[in-house]
């Protein structure tokens, strides 16, 4: 929570949850309180989209508009 994740940030983590990523699968993201708005949730969600892993995403206070409301529910639909 609030550790100043920018719209970049949320780029490298969708990166990171891409399926072939290097990384240990994330299962559980709390993003809380980082402004990166609806810009970061649809850098955020090119990773999320086809990940099998993750259980529980949390975007609480991010500045996010209803420009965001389409890549989560992209994310969701898978």
């Amino acid at each position: 929570m609030d550790c100043k994740v920018t719209h970049l940030g949320c780029e490298f983590l969708g990166r990171t949850m891409f399926p072939g990523a290097k990384c240990p699968p994330i299962v559980y993201l709390k993003l809380d309180h980082n402004m990166f708005g609806s810009a970061g949730v649809e850098n955020l969600c090119f990773g999320l989209k086809t990940n099998e892993f993750l259980k529980m995403l949390s975007l609480t206070y991010c500045g996010i508009d209803h420009k965001g409301a389409r890549p989560l529910f992209e994310v969701l639909i898978f």
